[in-house]
């Protein structure tokens, strides 16, 4: 018995391999997908802990207050492992004697690694006096600074030259995000120095930084919580745990992404593969009742029959699984490589692991039993006698709905009613077909849109919310004078003072560390767009983001307290609005409103610009930095720039899934269509013995395809609108507020790329209906 079903198998398989091959080839898209994903988010994940534990990251970062106090209360925290102290300060550097941007001094002992948050040396040395200096790695690329090149920084005394000793990278800036509120940097802009910290001792502009490391036994949300406490009780500006750095943030928003769409997409593709090797088995199993009945008669028993057909889902997830278990390690680990190469973090692990392959293999072998579960229960349950007739019920005919609802319908001539009639009369292949078009829809269109909500989003932060071309930050206040003269340089449409300065905002029972932003009324540099209203800016209260609704629990008109260090000042303010922009979460107020605070002193220290159409925006670089009391110089398309190159590796990991997606959607309506032809062949040899023309017999056949595939775009567009929202929920936060915009073009151009699928998948199957013997097929009819 096992050698005869053993001898259908192959050639149940021969005569199907396409349709077969299809299943199996999702299958392994599926798989390699899940392993791909699932180990890259492992291997990422275990590279920041690596890099984290190597150089001692600082689990506990407080900044401000009351430094001494701080370090000796967390000295005493349970928990708490090192205490150490550092200054940190923003100065203004020049490169190659005129590129000038703002720098991030850090403190660093000249006598060797501090004991928290150490540096890997890159090449080069470590620090060897205080004229001496590290730059991060990514500043060094950028300027493509080397060992002795000379830097300028300035100082209390004007600019001082100081020397490179090496390049460095650090935990603490992977991706070197001035705040967590800007991560997007220009690397022409902003940039990170390790210095002597005896160097920033006695600067004025330096603040303290108390680092805490937690011991391997800590519990890490208690000590956190602790340690906020006392940060708190000690007049801290901000404090921060790890998980909470900018940089560590940001890229925890990739992994985390990782995470999601390692187990959704390949159990998108796997339910693909599911439902075309239940349509495969399906119309096996149809096709076979005269065979099935035969070998029921012959004395095979129903255990037998069932375990014949499962064997081939089984089989499909088999040999998915041989080929796409390997190809997701390699997958992962060239993700791996990619990714920590582009933001060049220094030890990369990249290894496949056996336990990914592992599931990926169950997952394989599970789709395979559950699609080919239904049919092979089908196949048992045949009745012999019933089997052995080898005619198939063709189900119900007759006037269809649409038919009835539009009774003119019913003088269309013949052929046409019966494509509408032929989708009624067999509603299993009706439905199956359908099921595989809206899967299809669903899959090109949560990538495409997740695409596409990015490049909108992206489009709208940098033209419609931030409409600045440009901005400079002063050492010193924005005058009247200085706008003036700003104002006059050749190629500045308009200039506007503006404050930015760090804020904390207190809700009932969290705080919130971020920027406070204050525009001038009636502001050409910001687009404001409240929740309530479209008004702009309100001049009295301030203006939240969207974020800080839920994050610190506050709803319009609530009065807030507001701390702003930098200016001294701490007041309670009313919410005036709440505003929803992709990215970051700030306080906005009205200058006027800031001024009145301060005792009406001038407290702008950066001016936003827009230029005149057609300037050269470099020149307008080297003209405003070399204006007096500049300390950095942004350019907001270098900025725009900096986040498309951020989102790249987002954009090629979804763009890969597209590609596969589109090939699992052929796939998926190959079989479906083509089973769908396939089966008709009694039909199509009934209408050619009947004097039908070829093709007018293939007119029909594509038409009924062409009315299926667009009945299941309709809700598959809908299911992959949910799905891609979805996705795309998963990188919202404070930092990114990724709202799902599909352009309608992207729904047409779905629509028409499925279309072109089904008509493809319909051709050589077409070729082979036309190809049908009429005399054979109602020869075997007849037995």
């Amino acid at each position: 018995m096992v050698s005869i079903l053993d001898r259908k198998v192959r050639r149940d398989l021969k005569a199907r391999r396409s349709q077969f091959l299809a299943v199996v080839v999702t299958i392994i898209l599926g798989i390699a997908l899940f392993g791909g994903s699932y180990d890259a988010y492992l291997n990422l994940t275990e590279s920041y802990d690596q890099l984290f534990v190597r150089l001692n990251t600082a689990d506990m970062t407080i900044t401000g207050g009351e430094s001494n106090a701080i370090a000796n209360d967390a000295a005493a925290t349970p928990g708490v492992e090192t205490v150490s102290r550092r200054s940190v300060a923003e100065v203004p550097v020049r490169i190659d004697g005129h590129h000038k941007m703002l720098a991030r001094l850090v403190g660093l002992p000249v006598s060797g690694q501090p004991e928290t948050d150490q540096v890997a040396v890159l090449s080069g040395a470590y620090l060897d006096g205080p004229s001496s200096v590290l730059v991060e790695q990514h500043m060094a690329d950028h300027f493509a600074l080397a060992t002795g090149d000379s830097i300028e920084v300035l100082g209390p005394t004007g600019w001082t030259p100081a020397r490179v000793a090496g390049k460095v990278a650090s935990a603490e800036y992977l991706w070197p995000a001035p705040s967590r509120q800007q991560i997007f940097p220009s690397f022409d802009d902003f940039g990170v120095l390790f210095v002597a910290d005896s160097v920033l001792a006695a600067s004025p502009v330096s603040r303290q930084e108390v680092l805490i490391s937690y011991s391997p036994a800590a519990d890490t949300s208690a000590t956190d919580t602790a340690l906020l406490a006392v940060a708190k009780e000690h007049g801290a500006a901000d404090a921060t745990p790890l998980a909470e750095i900018p940089s560590n943030a940001a890229l925890s928003e990739d992994l985390a992404g990782f995470q999601e769409m390692s187990l959704m997409f390949p159990l998108l593709f796997l339910a693909a593969a599911g439902m075309a090797t239940y349509v495969l088995l399906t119309r096996l199993v149809l096709a076979q009742r005269g065979q099935i009945g035969l070998l029921v008669a012959s004395g095979f028993s129903k255990r037998t029959i069932f375990g014949h057909y499962l064997r081939f889902g089984l089989l499909a997830g088999l040999l998915g699984a041989a080929f796409g278990a390997p190809l997701g390690g390699l997958l992962g680990a060239e993700i791996s490589r990619l990714y920590t190469g582009a933001i060049s973090i220094p030890f990369t692990v990249t290894t496949a692991r056996i336990s990914t392959a592992g599931i990926g293999v169950a997952f394989a072998m599970v789709a395979g039993a559950l699609s080919a579960l239904a049919p092979a229960i089908r196949a048992a349950k045949i009745s012999p006698a019933l089997a052995m007739r080898g005619l198939v019920p063709a189900g119900r005919g007759g006037t269809t709905l649409l038919e009835r609802l539009l009774p003119p319908m019913r003088k269309l001539p013949a052929r046409w009613k019966s494509v509408l009639r032929g989708i009624g009369r067999n509603r299993n292949r009706t439905l199956s077909t359908v099921l595989g078009v809206m899967l299809a829809v669903t899959l090109i269109l949560t990538f495409w849109g997740m695409i596409d909500s990015i490049q909108v989003l992206l489009d709208r932060q940098f033209h419609q919310v931030n409409r600045q071309d440009a901005q400079i930050y002063l050492t010193v206040p924005v005058t009247p004078d200085f706008i003036s003269a700003v104002r006059g340089i050749n190629g500045v449409a308009t200039a506007e003072p503006v404050t930015d300065v760090a804020a904390t905002v207190h809700g009932v029972a969290k705080q919130y560390h971020t920027e406070l932003i204050a525009f001038e009324s009636g502001s050409a540099m910001h687009g404001f767009e409240l929740d309530h209203s479209r008004g702009g800016l309100p001049e009295d209260g301030i203006v939240l983001g969207s974020s800080l609704r839920t994050e610190l629990d506050l709803a319009l008109g609530d009065r807030v307290k507001v701390d702003i260090p930098d200016l001294g000042v701490t007041t309670e303010e009313t919410v005036a609005g709440f505003v929803k922009e992709p990215l970051g979460t700030y306080v906005y107020m009205a200058a006027p409103a800031l001024q009145k605070l301060t005792g009406g002193s001038e407290v702008a220290n950066s001016v936003y610009l827009q230029f005149d159409p057609g300037v050269d925006r470099e020149v307008m670089r080297d003209r405003l930095s070399e204006l007096s009391s500049v300390a950095a110089y942004i350019d907001s398309r270098t900025l725009e720039s900096m986040a498309n190159q951020f989102m790249g590796l987002f954009y090629a990991f979804v763009g890969i899934m597209l590609a596969l997606g589109g090939v699992m959607a052929f796939a998926l309506i190959y079989n479906t269509i083509s089973a769908n032809v396939a089966e008709r062949a009694s039909e199509v040899a009934m209408m050619r013995a009947g004097g039908i023309p070829r093709s007018t017999i293939s007119r029909l056949l594509t038409s009924e395809n062409v009315l299926l595939t667009l009945i299941g775009a309709i809700p598959g567009l809908a299911v992959g609108y949910v799905f891609a929202y979805y996705a795309l929920a998963t990188y919202s936060n404070d930092l990114f507020k990724w709202d799902l915009y599909i352009r309608p073009t992207t729904y047409a151009f779905t629509v028409i790329a499925i279309l072109v699928a089904a008509l493809a998948s319909q051709r050589p199957v077409l070729r082979a209906v036309q190809r049908i013997d009429v005399a054979t097929v109602v020869r075997e009819r007849s037995l």
